[in-house]
């Protein structure tokens, strides 16, 4: 029968031995719990972009802006906000919730369905990826009752509405 050779040292390098190990078990634990705190710190709280269903050209112009952000553990995050998706001239308002997993920035996005827009898809979810420098959102909408997939294409933004500015 094998056994750990750390019961065979003095009672003190044992001792010193496990603080180490506790000690570092600590600083590791603090050093994820603030880089969860940069991603909400530093996550843009705007994005712009571009939305297209897999086989159609029609572009879908797409703008999240995010009010919320936070950790909801030492590993991943979570933004609430609003965003809109504009075709010609066609506005639809959404709410939209991102959850954020720290460890490959892999992201998932949930649309609520807008009020009175029954043509609206929003029984799904766009998955991808964070860019490492935050700027930029990659991801791959799939409906679940039908499969079908759309991609969005984000880039961070100075600031953005969830609706296209008024006319002057």
């Amino acid at each position: 029968m094998r056994y750990a050779r750390i019961a065979e040292l003095p009672g003190w390098t044992a001792r010193f031995g496990l603080t180490i190990v506790a000690t570092s078990l600590v600083l590791i634990s603090a050093a994820r719990a603030a880089d969860i705190k940069q991603l909400t710190e530093k996550l843009p709280r705007a994005y712009i972009g571009e939305f297209l269903w897999d086989g159609d050209n029609t572009v879908q112009n797409v703008v999240i802006t995010f009010d919320k952000v936070k950790a909801l553990n030492e590993q991943n995050a979570e933004a609430r906000g609003c965003g809109s998706y504009e075709v010609g001239r066609h506005v639809t308002k959404i709410g939209v919730e991102m959850f954020i997993r720290l460890s490959d920035l892999e992201v998932e996005i949930f649309e609520r369905p807008p009020d009175g827009d029954g043509a609206f898809e929003s029984d799904g979810s766009h998955r991808g990826k964070l860019s490492d420098d935050l700027q930029q959102i990659d991801a791959q909408w799939t409906t679940t009752a039908s499969g079908k997939h759309g991609q969005l294409h984000l880039r961070a933004a100075a600031s953005a509405a969830c609706e296209p500015a008024a006319e002057l």
